[in-house]
């Protein structure tokens, strides 16, 4: 079963003091500065006329461009309430008002979906996770990176709260239900295939079912834009390059591989990369030491961008033990997205893997 990477890394972060704070994502550091992949048609050419490069010949990091702010699928969502949804724990739970929604968890997700199901507008707070546009100007309820500040949540009267739990803990949940306010939990499993079912829940929650199947077959069809799209830019590179996804906060041990059980296979298989984590028996959290990172010897390496900027760029990251001793390290092919949008599992997915495949696969040729 897959796990939450928030439930074993968390603990791991704030143990050494060294967690950050999920904000937009910039550019990381380098000598090289790090370019932004291209996300638009050259002037005068559609994208398949494009050639694309060998991105096994390809240098330097890349921070893949933020994605987009999800859309509401329709402006017309007027909820059907009281509603009735079994959560996470087998709760079955009636939800008689929607007007105030908080939606909290690690990558934004579940904010995602509210937008998405139209209902954008009665959100009332956001996670430091959220950084949508749109959600700018609400105020935050978290605080020390994940945790939950149960007074900032009190103070917005929300009369209902969705999370995964990847924010803020057990106890915390269990005294804002005590102040009265309903709480949906939902699987903390991160995966593609645990999507259309959150969305699913979401919709029976919030009264809007019907809305929630209509963004579900968007986002169906957004991944087969996707997959489209990914195989277009990876044309001209003749193998899949060899890549993992590492998680790094700070520079006091906490650096990990990530594997399938906290969903990065899902990510690494969708850009059509080399699985190198599964291929060495990596299921779950191996420690990224200098063994194991010239074990696996990836070409690419995926990475959120607020890590790498923790450990002090890119420059003190491809000079750690073991790092440098990867061709992903040697060449700086280190590929990074904002925290909410590598690991993201939600309507916002495709975009963030077309933004990810673009980073590795292009080098500005295939504007």
């Amino acid at each position: 079963m897959k796990k939450s990477i928030a439930a074993a890394l968390v603990a791991s972060v704030l143990a050494v003091g060294m967690l950050s704070g999920c904000g937009t994502a910039q550019p990381v550091e380098s000598e090289n500065s790090p370019t932004t992949a291209a996300t638009d048609g050259a002037e005068g050419t559609t994208p398949s006329e494009v050639a694309v490069p060998n991105a096994l010949e390809l240098e330097g990091p890349v921070t893949a461009e933020k994605v987009s702010d999800i859309v509401a699928v329709s402006g017309d969502a007027v909820p059907s309430l009281p509603a009735t949804v079994k959560d996470a724990t087998g709760a079955a739970l009636e939800i008689a008002n929607v007007d105030r929604i908080l939606a909290l968890d690690l990558y934004g997700t579940l904010t995602d979906t509210v937008i998405g199901v139209g209902l954008g507008e009665n959100l009332v707070g956001r996670s430091n996770s959220d950084t949508q546009e749109a959600l700018k100007d609400l105020p935050v309820v978290t605080e020390n990176g994940h945790d939950l500040n149960v007074e900032a949540v009190l103070n917005l009267h929300p009369t209902v709260i969705l999370t995964n739990t990847t924010i803020g803990n057990a106890d915390k949940y269990g005294q804002l239900e005590k102040a009265g306010i309903t709480v949906v939990r939902f699987d903390p499993t991160p995966g593609f295939d645990q999507i259309d079912g959150t969305i699913t829940l979401v919709g029976q929650a919030l009264g809007v079912p019907a809305q929630a199947e209509k963004l579900i077959a968007a986002t169906d069809e957004a991944f087969a834009q996707a997959e489209e799209e990914i195989a277009r830019l990876k044309a001209g590179t003749p193998r899949a390059p060899r890549g993992t996804v590492l998680y790094v906060r700070g520079t006091a041990g906490v650096f990990f591989i990530l594997g399938a059980e906290y969903g990065a296979a899902d990510v690494i298989n969708a850009l059509g990369l080399e699985d190198v984590a599964a291929e060495n028996g990596i299921k779950s959290l191996k420690p990224a030491n200098a063994e194991a990172l010239v074990s696996l010897d990836p070409e690419i390496i995926l990475a959120m961008s607020e890590g790498i900027r923790s450990a002090g760029g890119i420059n003190q990251f491809t000079e750690r033990a073991g790092v440098a001793a990867t061709t992903a390290g040697a060449k700086e092919r280190i590929i990074t997205a904002s925290d909410g949008q590598l690991l993201s599992y939600g309507p916002r997915t495709p975009s963030n893997l077309v933004a990810l495949a673009r980073a590795i696969y292009t080098d500005g040729s295939a504007e």
